[in-house]
């Protein structure tokens, strides 16, 4: 037993290293480059260069020590700094871009180095990590043949005017095109006051008609219905018609000749659901609908007499 004792003390010093190492091993952050073009700038383009850098679960950027917009040498400006965070079962994962732009003029192609920059990380302890130094090449944009003496700066050209000789007329067609349609609807349906003035008798009677359909089973709104062809035809006639003028209304308009039986029956209906029995339901051969069809049969014989 005496010398596995020994052995045990002898690499115990071991032993107490391995956790502290294995933990040392787990906390070492990875970074990869992922830029893809190194090449073919020139003065005043803006350069993207993406990382990424994976940390072990548990540690956070610290953004407050990330590179600031502003210059950062001679001819290199930080423009933005934008960052992302992806969590993982073991570890982290955080993605940069970093925005340069170009400030360098150059007569001949030439290749700059990006410096590195530092990354920190808080957690059990402090991490930092630096991004790789970035080789890029610059073109010029001046030909060499040319000296800056004879640089000659150009205007910035303008906007390359576009004909516009068909739309207005086009606009125009279309625009009285919709006002002469809005206007036929306007005297069709009464919308304007000094449309509805010129508006038909029974033209009106069928548009206030087809308000009432949603109340088809109501006696009151029936009622009304029988008013307004009393109304379409006394203003037809020019003067209140009753059951009794009506022959010779129809010698005066003799395109309503047609609907004598018709109208006969209105008269009789009315004079019942007004005075025989004003109490009584709707009639069950005279619906709403009839009402309805009446009314459009004497549209249609108003326009032949007009």
């Amino acid at each position: 037993m005496r010398p596995l004792f020994k052995l045990i003390l002898s690499l115990s010093p071991v032993l107490l290293w391995l956790p502290i190492l294995a933990y040392a091993a787990g906390s070492t952050p990875r970074i990869e480059s992922l830029t893809l073009r190194d090449f073919g700038y020139v003065i005043g383009d803006p350069v993207d260069y993406d990382v990424l850098v994976t940390v072990p679960d548990g540690y956070d950027l610290e953004t407050e020590y990330l590179p600031v917009p502003g210059p950062l040498n001679e001819w290199l400006d930080i423009r933005a700094v934008n960052w992302t965070k992806v969590d993982t079962q073991d570890e982290t994962q955080y993605r940069l871009r970093l925005t340069y732009q170009i400030f360098k003029g150059v007569r001949q192609p030439e290749k700059l180095t990006i410096p590195a920059l530092p990354i920190r990380f808080r957690g059990r302890a402090p991490l930092e990590v630096q991004t790789q130094p970035w080789n890029i090449a610059i073109a010029p944009i001046i030909p060499t043949d040319i000296s800056d003496e004879n640089v000659k700066i150009r205007e910035s050209a303008g906007p390359e005017p576009l004909p516009i000789g068909p739309h207005p007329l086009r606009f125009t067609a279309y625009l009285a095109g919709a006002l002469v349609v809005l206007a036929i609807l306007a005297r069709r349906y009464g919308w304007l006051p000094f449309f509805a003035k010129t508006t038909p008798p029974f033209a009106r009677a069928l548009r206030d008609i087809r308000k009432l359909n949603r109340k088809r089973g109501d006696a009151e709104a029936y009622r009304t219905a029988v008013r307004l062809l009393h109304r379409a035809l006394d203003d037809t006639a020019g003067f209140r018609l009753f059951a009794g003028e009506l022959e010779s209304f129809l010698a005066a308009h003799p395109a309503f000749n047609e609907l004598r039986d018709e109208l006969n029956h209105f008269f009789a209906l009315s004079r019942r659901i007004f005075y025989t029995a004003p109490d009584a339901p709707i009639p069950a051969d005279s619906p709403l609908e009839r009402l309805e069809t009446l009314c459009r049969r004497c549209i249609a014989a108003e326009r032949r007499s007009a």
